[in-house]
């Protein structure tokens, strides 16, 4: 397996951007026996089209969260407005800030969607936009579904 993408900031870390997400959530599970705890699984709130999609999220060791966000019946980005090329994950903390997490990696054939990352956030909003590319640092585009999360 390898590892497509990285970004860290003091809040986030990309893990992993890519099909073999799923494998690499159950990867980390085995590596750390006794580590992860209950997985809290959030339906996410489709802003637009009738997209299906969900967060979960689990805690791992050194107090951070493991967040997997899974998307079915996903349009292409272009469909939710003119010149929209990518869907960007954003975590929105508690004073209001957005944090880039990464680029859905978007599967055109399965119309699915998915991304890996951790946290340190104790309660954050989960927020997917189509933007026109993944280079900005702040979400510019239309929110496509949402979801505040609240980990305990």
């Amino acid at each position: 397996m390898r590892l497509l993408s990285r970004i860290t900031s003091p809040y986030l870390t990309l893990l992993v951007r890519g099909a073999n997400a799923r494998v690499v959530a159950l990867a980390v599970g085995l590596a750390a026996p006794g580590c992860m705890q209950a997985t809290q699984v959030y339906p996410l709130v489709p802003r637009k089209d009738a997209v299906a999609g969900s967060v979960s999220v689990e805690r791992i060791e050194g107090g951070q969260k493991l967040v997997v966000l899974q998307f079915a019946q996903l349009p292409p980005p272009e469909r939710l407005g003119p010149g929209l090329h990518e869907y960007v994950v954003w975590l929105g903390d508690t004073r209001g800030t957005e944090h880039k997490v990464g680029t859905l990696d978007y599967d055109r054939d399965h119309q699915s969607g998915n991304l890996l990352a951790t946290t340190h956030l104790p309660e954050f909003t989960v927020r997917v936009t189509g933007e026109r590319d993944s280079n900005g640092s702040q979400p510019n585009g239309i929110v496509l579904a949402e979801r505040a999360v609240l980990t305990n």
